[in-house]
């Protein structure tokens, strides 16, 4: 909501300030700009890139300006509540409890343990997932920066239709000014769309990709430990080494949501030994 907040008031105040320059200039004009230089930039992105990956990127920003940051302590503590209910209730309770999962990795890692397969395998198989996965959000990424940089061209294109009317008109000063201020108008568009709409896009992406890079980490380790059917208690002080996490924050915030989650389950520091 905060995050929101400055974003309006930001754009609200540049669109105040923008309009403080070009407030004499023609709406036919400052129209005819921003649409040369959006429209250029949207025929070069069908021209350069997949719809694919024109749909995916549209997806991807739409959940990414709407969602919260991701909860890793949340993973961590799902991650250990599954571990208990794997060594205490068997795999049928885990397969159960693993259904219910939002986090899509998370749950096709639950579904290969339950299916049987061994860590090599898990580790082999999530990876590629994984590389599958990131491969088409840094094609997303790419797709922003590649944007980023034609718009100031399109901007520059812009001043030379500007220019070039200037110079077919110079005995008229009407057509003078109004060629003048399309050709410095689209330059600023450019300028405007690139810097204030790309390159923060892509420098966005680009860092929520890193999360839940680190994320994904989390959770391969989380389920290669749950497939060796390590204890739960292990698996969180091993997780939490990845999120810093202290220990009074340990037993406040991973004890009590398992509990709550499941209360069937008997509170128990010790856990029944895995049969051989």
């Amino acid at each position: 909501m905060v995050r929101r907040m400055i974003l309006v008031g930001g754009l609200m105040f540049f669109l105040l300030a923008a309009g403080k320059v070009i407030g004499e200039t023609s709406a036919i004009i400052n129209l005819k700009s921003a649409v040369l230089i959006l429209g250029g930039t949207v025929m070069t992105a069908l021209l350069a890139f997949p719809m694919k990956t024109i749909k995916e990127l549209v997806t991807n920003l739409r959940t990414l300006l709407q969602k919260n940051e991701a909860d890793h302590n949340g993973i961590v503590r799902q991650i250990v509540n599954l571990a208990r209910i794997g060594r205490m209730h068997g795999i049928k309770a885990l397969e159960a409890e693993g259904k219910k999962l939002e986090n899509p990795f998370l749950r096709e890692g639950i579904e290969l343990v339950v299916d049987g397969y061994d860590r090599f395998e898990i580790q082999n198989i999530m990876e590629k997932e994984y590389e599958l996965h990131f491969s088409r959000k840094e094609s997303q990424v790419n797709m922003l920066n590649t944007l980023a940089k034609i718009a100031p061209v399109l901007g520059f294109v812009g001043t030379i239709i500007g220019l070039i009317g200037v110079l077919s008109n110079m005995g008229e000063m009407g057509e003078i000014a109004k060629g003048m201020a399309l050709a410095l108008l689209t330059t600023f568009y450019g300028l405007l769309f690139s810097t204030f709409l790309f390159l923060p896009l892509a420098k966005r992406c680009s860092e929520e990709n890193k999360a839940e890079a680190s994320l994904l980490n989390i959770i391969l380790e989380g389920i290669m430990d749950i497939c060796e059917q390590k204890n739960s208690q292990a698996i969180s002080y091993r997780l939490e080494s990845y999120l810093g996490i202290g220990e009074s924050e340990h037993e406040n915030s991973l004890k009590t949501p398992v509990q709550r989650r499941d209360p069937a389950l008997p509170i128990l520091l010790k856990e029944a030994p895995v049969e051989r």
